[in-house]
């Protein structure tokens, strides 16, 4: 995830010792795939079995065989869910001790995401130091004002709730800002920042014959290129883009959409690919490398964004730093982004007729593209890269640092 590689990497050049603790394996996916973890970037990773793991995921799926649906029932959910955090807080805790006791005395613990903020807070408590926890975004803001927000989703509004030195929430469209508001998060221990974006270390040289070397003739180098750039979930609404994709067939445009990402909707998307008849405008690419994701913005000709929860997200702002015409769905957590007629072509998010309307006028209107292209560069001079984001957290964190232990060396 580029938002905790690069994180990870701020840190390193603040000359932090960092020790990164990680479950071994992902506490949610059915499936038993080792995490990967870069070993080369100035830290060290200690690695948790989780071995209660195996048994909370043998649960679920009998939970939702009992259900008889593809989710678990709320009630079994509810459960499975405290119970993978109550394990999980006690694992990272046990494995944070043992890198103690090897010889490594911290400063500030840092806990990712509201299932790592509860092990944040009870060492913070036990080591007397300061404690950040660090939130990638929430559902929580469309149910604040629901009753029992808190007993119905305890682990969501934990990462809020568990006391810490600096909590810092992602501006990524899921309103995070509203959420602490409602939850009474004093402004002096809140920080609502936007990511950053990593741009090419070394000039994009790639061509489009290379990208046809390497994924094959399906690639049309004389078609426009419709960019997509995500993990393929269900939220992210890759069918929209499909259905988009044959209503431009259908007006006689030669497009294609390339697809870089993979997940769990892949093969539900190849069929509705197939049933739309438009088998052949589809790459699937799968997943990437992040410089050939830069590479690919470098040649395509228009970047396609439909999500359902939020738009504002990395791939986005990569798309606006390599000046990509964007066709998208109307959206309020863009609204300061994406300017219909501006630098974007926008249209409603059950319109997939309209969409690909759109799509198709931004493929046929090379004017309109380069006038979107001029935009979208001076709007990427307002984003920070990865380097000033992170620079402004390490200055945060010095503050915490130094005030609980300004005779210290940091650590």
């Amino acid at each position: 995830m580029p938002s905790l590689r690069e994180t990870l990497r701020g840190h390193v050049r603040g000359e932090y010792d960092l020790h990164l603790i990680l479950p071994r394996y992902d506490l949610f996916s059915d499936e038993s795939v080792p995490s990967t973890i870069c070993l080369d970037e100035g830290y060290e990773v200690h690695v948790v079995a989780c071995r209660w793991l195996p048994a909370i995921k043998k649960l679920r799926a009998g939970a939702r065989r009992l259900s008889g649906e593809k989710s678990v029932s709320y009630p079994a959910r509810w459960i499975l869910n405290v119970t993978t955090l109550l394990c999980l807080t006690i694992s990272l805790c046990w494995e944070a001790l043992r890198v103690r006791r090897g010889g490594f005395t911290p400063h500030l613990v840092y806990a990712h995401n509201q299932y790592a903020s509860f092990a944040g807070f009870l060492l913070r408590w036990l080591w007397r130091v300061p404690n950040v926890t660090r939130l990638y975004g929430t559902f929580l803001a469309d149910l604040m004002k629901k009753p029992f927000v808190t007993l119905r989703y305890p682990t969501a509004a934990l990462g809020y709730l568990v006391p810490s030195s600096l909590l810092i929430c992602a501006n990524d469209g899921t309103r995070g800002d509203e959420v602490a508001r409602k939850f009474r998060i004093p402004d002096q221990r809140f920080r609502f920042w936007q990511n950053g974006v990593d741009p090419p270390r070394q000039p994009l040289e790639a061509t489009r014959n290379e990208f046809v070397d390497q994924f094959g003739p399906k690639l049309k180098t004389e078609s426009k290129w419709v960019v997509s750039c995500s993990r393929l979930s269900g939220w992210k609404r890759i069918d929209r883009m499909l259905r988009a994709l044959a209503v431009c067939r259908g007006k006689k445009v030669d497009c294609q959409l390339l697809v870089a990402g993979a997940g769990p909707e892949l093969p539900r998307l190849k069929k509705l690919a197939e049933e739309l008849g438009i088998t052949e405008n589809v790459v699937w690419l799968g997943a990437l490398a992040h410089d050939d994701i830069w590479a690919l913005m470098n040649v395509a000709d228009v970047f396609m964004i439909t999500n359902d929860v939020t738009n504002r997200c990395n791939p986005l702002y990569e798309a606006t730093w390599a000046g990509l015409p964007v066709v998208s769905v109307v959206d309020p957590s863009t609204a300061d982004l994406l300017k219909d007629g501006s630098n974007a072509l926008l249209a409603d998010r059950n319109d997939t007729d309209g969409l690909g309307k759109r799509l198709a006028e931004i493929c046929r209107n090379s004017a309109l593209a380069e006038q979107f292209r001029k935009a979208q560069k001076d709007l990427a001079k307002m984003f920070w890269t990865w380097e000033e984001r992170m620079n402004v957290e390490v200055d945060e964190l010095e503050k915490l640092v130094n005030a609980a232990t300004p005779k210290r060396d940091k650590r």
